[in-house]
């Protein structure tokens, strides 16, 4: 009978032996352009001691691909991106497979989404979060779902966690085209400082460290942006940030995390201008109609993690967050499409002509009175000013059934947004009308359930069932002193609406073969409407519309990787109905007449469906090639086309780690022209983009150098159907047009060809 000390004799042999053969072996080198695809040991330098028989020995650590539930899934590391664009969340978003990110009206307003024949506007169909802390806003003052990324530092993310679809339980409102979490480090690998800048006056300056405190990890960062653009009349773009975080184990087997913070930004924009002023010669393309258009916002965020295994079969993840937002968003879509003057003639009073076009001089006693019977342009003013907290939990047990490994997971997720939210008439950023201001509390709770039972090495089955219950409280806040107007009418809206939704879910995984996958997935998901087009619909009587919007996915798709993992790749075909599309107009501007206070638009039901591809190639063991590609056929059920949805994308590059320190790489982008509205009449234009990263390290200086549009390539960065009315266009008070206000592409500019450089100091 062997005794304990040559059971763990025979141990450690084993172990020595294992670890001599993974050393005989030249061990694959990780490309920077993928995340870990097979299982890798690493040793560690410090040993631990055996536990029975006082040995020492190394401690092994074995690093795998977590697995994934759909083909077009994947957790994607920062070495990923290091290579590539990151000054901004947006350049580090863009290199995320199937997403388009675009920014129009200034630099500090949240994005726009387009992924998998979504136009998510600003995350409608897109969720969003960091470290499972939400970034979409619900009822939010300028579009359903607002996710504006940007009090994230760039450098303190980790892992970007892609989920797309509508099949995974613990994801809920608003992840119909999918999801997006950020996963922050808990520590810089170096500290460094980091100054960049050049064209378009950009600069930036980030900062980072990680003291350790005792047993406590800490983590500190702090970034300083600033940018002019290409724009005639200057961005004046500043935004300033600061994270923190602290990791302790309060207790074995235990993690407990806090982190926070803060972000505040104040630009100016030049606005989405219309195409046939350009064409015409009557506007540069980098001029402005109105350039009092901008904005300023700031978000805080408290967010604590407690993670705990009690039992090796066990897990507890619990977190609580809190954050406080504010936007003040001034805007001017459609420019003198509303307008009224009672000139002598009927024509515009007070205008000239300015560098980048017709500039309207403001009244001389300021803005209209209410009563007043002039409207000098169509800007607006949307506010919003919130509190928001929740909590996420969930217990996963691992346990077997009839031999067969099953692993169940409980959790709950509740949230509460407290809201002021307000849309004003404006000119010139001076408020002249209120036209709704209300208060809304709107919380939400979610339960689901997931079950994962693995038949054989080759058959996965997860399940899962979601409930969801929204409640929706609005009040009016209107001033009772504003008076009356001839041409604008007030829209008070106040009332209780409540909503369950149940979104099931089922993904099989088949493995026909080693390092192959095959997936079939299925699921239910949804968005929420914005309380106040809820509550207006009630207010109307209108019994079809609904407070959630539900969908259904459906997808099979394929995951390998080959010939000692040089070569991984997915390919995904998939459909997605979605029950209706709800336009919360927040963003046009266009208020639907003087008569109406919100533009909420109910359109019909929808299909997308289209095929996702993806690989990366390690050619050599220096050189590294890359290429996603994107196509959908987005379209009403009736036929119509769905405008701005993307529809063909492709984004790929060439990847280069040279001797003594050099590396290189050159992107490419393209985006296909696509339909700009219903009936196909307007077409968007796509376009093609080429970059060029070179970095340099020398001991502890690193320099870099970024050529961004090779091409200098006149593009359209964002781009939208609407219909306009310019100062000259104008005739007897009125937009004198004869068809009236013209149909039209509006768009933002994108960059010209532009040289950035940086140098960092890692110490």
């Amino acid at each position: 009978m062997r005794t304990r000390g040559s059971r763990a004799l025979a141990v450690a042999v084993w172990l020595l032996a294992t670890i001599a053969r993974a050393q005989e072996a030249p061990e694959p080198e990780s490309p920077p352009g993928d995340v870990l695809d097979s299982p890798v040991v690493e040793e560690r330098d410090e040993p631990t001691a055996g536990a029975e028989a006082g040995i020492r020995l190394p401690e092994v650590v074995v690093q795998a691909r977590p697995p994934v539930s759909a083909a077009s899934s994947d957790d994607i590391a920062y070495e990923t991106f290091e290579l590539r664009p990151h000054t901004t969340l947006q350049e580090v978003m863009n290199n995320v497979p199937g997403l388009i990110v675009r920014q129009h009206q200034g630099g500090g307003k949240a994005t726009q989404y387009l992924i998998r024949g979504f136009d998510a506007d600003h995350g409608t169909d897109f969720l969003v979060t960091v470290d499972k802390l939400p970034v979409n806003l619900v009822s939010h003052g300028h579009g359903q779902g607002y996710a504006d990324l940007n009090f994230v530092i760039p450098e303190t993310i980790e892992t970007l966690q892609l989920r797309k679809g509508t099949y995974f339980p613990e994801l809920g409102d608003f992840a119909n085209a999918g999801a997006l979490n950020l996963v922050t480090k808990s520590a810089f690998a170096e500290d460094f400082a980091l100054a960049e800048g050049g064209s378009f006056d950009r600069m930036r300056f980030v900062a980072g460290v990680s003291p350790k405190f005792g047993e406590v990890q800490t983590l500190f960062a702090a970034q300083a942006y600033y940018s002019n653009g290409p724009f005639i009349h200057p961005e004046h773009f500043a935004r300033y940030n600061a994270y923190g975080k602290l990791t302790a184990t309060p207790h074995e087997n235990a993690v407990l995390s806090l982190a926070g913070t803060f972000y505040q930004a104040d630009w100016d924009a030049s606005g989405q201008i219309p195409q046939r002023l350009v064409s015409d010669g009557r506007l540069d393309r980098f001029g402005s109609l109105d350039p009092t258009e901008g904005g300023r916002t700031d978000r805080e965020n408290l967010d604590l993690h407690y993670d705990w295994e009690p039992t090796a079969d066990q897990t507890i993840s619990l977190q609580g967050w809190a954050s406080r937002y504010k936007l003040k968003l001034w805007s001017n879509f459609t420019f003198y499409q509303d307008t009224i003057f009672p000139g002598p003639d009927g024509d515009i009073p007070r205008f000239h002509e300015g560098a980048g076009g017709r500039v309207f001089d403001a009244f001389q006693s300021g803005p209209p009175r209410p009563g007043q019977r002039a409207v000098p342009g169509d800007g607006i003013e949307q506010n919003d000013a919130r509190w928001l907290y929740g909590f996420n939990g969930s217990w996963a047990k691992r346990w077997e059934l009839l031999h067969l490994p099953l692993t169940t997971t409980l959790g709950f997720q509740t949230r509460t947004d407290d809201i002021d939210v307000a849309v004003h008439r404006q000119v010139q950023r001076d408020r002249f009308f209120t036209v709704s201001k209300t208060n809304i509390v709107e919380g939400s709770y979610g339960f689901y359930l997931t079950q994962s039972i693995v038949f054989t090495d080759w058959l996965r089955f997860e399940g899962g069932l979601r409930g969801d219950w929204f409640t929706f409280d609005v009040r009016n806040r209107l001033p009772s002193n504003q008076g009356t107007d001839p041409d604008f009418e007030a829209v008070p809206l106040g009332g209780y609406a409540d909503q369950g939704i149940v979104s099931p879910k089922a993904n099989l995984v088949l493995t026909p073969e080693p390092n192959t996958d095959v997936y079939l997935n299925f699921g239910n998901g949804f968005h929420s409407n914005d309380a106040r087009a809820v509550i207006q619909a009630q207010m109307a009587g209108d019994d079809d519309f609904k407070p959630l919007v539900q969908s259904v996915g459906y997808e099979i798709g394929t995951r390998t990787r080959q010939w000692d993992d040089r070569l991984s790749a997915s390919a995904a075909l998939w459909l997605i109905d979605l029950e209706s599309e709800v336009v919360f107009c927040g963003d046009c501007g266009f208020i639907e007449g003087p008569q109406t206070g919100t533009s909420f638009g109910v359109q019909g039901p929808t299909r997308r469906w289209g095929v996702d591809f993806e690989t990366r190639f390690r050619i050599t063991d220096w050189l590294f090639a890359d290429y996603d590609l994107s196509w959908a056929d987005p379209r009403y059920k009736d036929g119509l086309a769905i405008p701005i949805a993307p529809t063909l994308f492709m984004n790929g590059g060439l990847t280069a780690e040279l001797a003594d320190g050099f590396s290189a790489a050159f992107r490419i982008r393209y985006l296909d022209d696509r339909p700009a509205n219903e009936n196909r009449t307007i077409v968007a234009p796509g376009y093609v983009l080429m970059d060029l990263f070179l970095k340099y390290r020398w001991r502890n200086v690193e320099l870099g150098l970024d050529l961004l549009n090779l091409g200098n390539f006149d593009w359209q960065e964002a781009v939208f159907a609407d219909t306009s009315c310019v100062a000259s266009e104008v005739r007897g008070g009125r937009c004198g047009n004869p068809r009236g206000p013209i149909d039209d592409i509006h768009f933002t500019p994108g960059d010209p060809f532009g040289v950035r450089g940086r140098v960092i100091v890692y110490f």
